[in-house]
């Protein structure tokens, strides 16, 4: 197998994300630039310079109806499969192996986008915190279950990832699922991103922050929420100031290009 660079990496995700956008544009479905990709659309028009992926995200309603019936030219990893509680659109013709990820308990996919639900809220905080805190609980377990058990000689820690895998990922999915579908997202004024986050809990936005516009990236033209200033701030903080050399990290690794 040959070895994918990260510019080719760059390159197949942005292919993706143009099948995606085209894809919901024909379909009316509603989808947005997230997080990272957000950023770098906002402050570079393109790839944060250190960047490695492509992150969307969409109202739940929306989601639903772009997993029941996307049928681009790359595959579709739905959360059902147990791997994440979110969804990928993968290019088959490539590999990646991601540290961390016991790849004899899940089969290996390709470059990818990552495409995050957006749920309703109530603008409620010691409700909000507690649907978080089972999030991230939630969450940490559903990665155990898919990292190797013997990953290292700590006794207790191989026992972390044992207890989770006896609960099951899928199972572990449809009760981060059920946690994120608290509030009826079309009943609701507000829109969370219910996901462990490594900058800490960002809190529910209004839902008109999520309404549409468009922005530049990578000379292409997509959705971006209109309040993209609200969001990122929330997420990110001073997000126009670039961040510390120590903290401008890419994810961890290895991808391939399949032989034919």
């Amino acid at each position: 197998m040959e070895k994918v660079s990260l510019q080719e990496v760059r390159k197949i995700s942005l292919e993706i994300l143009i099948d995606i956008a085209d894809f919901c544009d024909k379909h009316d479905i509603t989808y947005f630039l997230a997080v990272g990709t957000l950023l770098g659309a906002i402050r570079h028009k393109g790839f944060i310079p250190w960047d490695d992926d492509v992150d969307i995200m969409m109202p739940r309603p929306d989601y639903k109806r772009f997993l029941n019936e996307y049928d681009g030219q790359y595959e579709l990893l739905k959360p059902d499969a147990g791997l994440l509680y979110y969804a990928k659109v993968y290019d088959p013709h490539t590999v990646k192996y991601e540290a961390d990820t016991d790849y004899r308990k899940n089969k290996a996919i390709g470059v990818d986008v990552d495409i995050f639900p957006l749920d309703g809220i109530v603008n409620d905080e010691k409700i909000i915190n507690k649907l978080y805190k089972r999030s991230c609980f939630l969450e940490t377990l559903l990665r155990l279950s898919n990292q190797p058990i013997f990953l290292r000689k700590n006794p207790i820690k191989c026992i972390n990832r044992i207890i989770p895998r006896l609960i099951g990922s899928r199972n572990l999915v449809k009760l981060i699922e059920r946690n994120a579908q608290t509030y009826d997202y079309d009943k609701s004024d507000y829109v969370i991103r219910m996901r462990w986050s490594p900058n800490g809990f960002t809190g529910a936005l209004p839902k008109a922050v999520f309404a549409k516009a468009y922005g530049e990236f990578e000379g292409h033209i997509f959705c971006i929420p209109q309040g993209y200033d609200e969001f990122l701030t929330a997420f990110f903080g001073d997000y126009m100031t670039l961040p510390p050399e120590d903290k401008r990290v890419t994810h961890s690794f290895e991808c391939y290009r399949l032989e034919e």
